[in-house]
């Protein structure tokens, strides 16, 4: 057994699941960042499609929810 709570917290089911999502969030957040990127040079290139720009915005979109999801599952963790 240790001193401290957080040293047996990683043997926890309860934990596990919640790293595990959090890792995933964080892989979304990773695509989505590329592909804003990626969409925000090219809406760059040509300012007046309209497409481009709703897909930019989309992907912004995606982007606060999952940093709130993220921010609520690191929540948990700490």
């Amino acid at each position: 057994m240790s001193m401290y709570f957080y040293d047996e917290t990683d043997e926890w089911p309860e934990y596990q699941i919640i790293k595990d999502d959090i890792r995933c969030l964080e892989k979304e957040h990773v695509k989505i960042r590329k592909e804003l990127q990626e969409a925000e040079s090219a809406s760059g290139s040509d300012p007046s499609d309209a497409v481009l720009k709703a897909k930019v915005h989309g992907l912004k979109k995606k982007m606060k929810e999952i940093e709130k999801k993220l921010d609520g599952s690191l929540g948990l963790y700490r």
